[in-house]
């Protein structure tokens, strides 16, 4: 098996760090993250820092999955790596790394303020097959796109 990447890119309206720090919020964090239609969240419990862990258990049909991973990498508000594991992945951990990119201040353009705009882009390695790919490409953008919906 070839260990494959999934790449993932959102341009949100809102400050690098606000959007950073919305991953490391427990209670922040299980308002947006949410990866498809009826799809909840149970409950989230995090020890933001290098070295600590996270569990989301996720509920679908009354079942609950756990997503649990291990935090690898904190920069504040750049980047963030950690490791991930659920039934999506076979159980298996595997990485991933989102970045924050800064692309515009606030701009103000006959008496309109713009707010700023983040490029956030997820990258997702050690996925086994196309169907963990298909899985986690459909995941993550609606994670994304949740988060944007926060942000405004």
């Amino acid at each position: 098996m070839n260990p494959q990447i999934l790449k993932v890119e959102k341009r949100i309206s809102a400050d690098p760090l606000r959007i950073f720090q919305a991953w490391l919020n427990v209670e922040d964090f299980a308002l947006w993250f949410l990866s498809g239609e009826g799809i909840g969240i149970e409950s989230v419990t995090m020890d933001p820092r290098p070295g600590g862990k996270f569990l989301i258990n996720m509920t679908l049909d009354g079942k609950i999955f756990p997503h649990q991973g291990e935090y690898i990498t904190i920069d504040s508000p750049h980047k963030l790596v950690f490791t991930w594991r659920s039934h999506a992945t076979e159980n298996q951990d595997t990485l991933v790394t989102v970045t924050f990119t800064k692309i515009s201040d606030v701009i103000i353009e006959n008496g309109l303020k713009q707010k700023p705009q983040t490029l956030v882009t997820l990258i997702h390695e050690q996925l086994i097959n196309d169907i963990q790919i298909k899985m986690h490409n459909h995941g993550w953008t609606s994670i994304l796109e949740n988060l944007s919906q926060w942000m405004d």
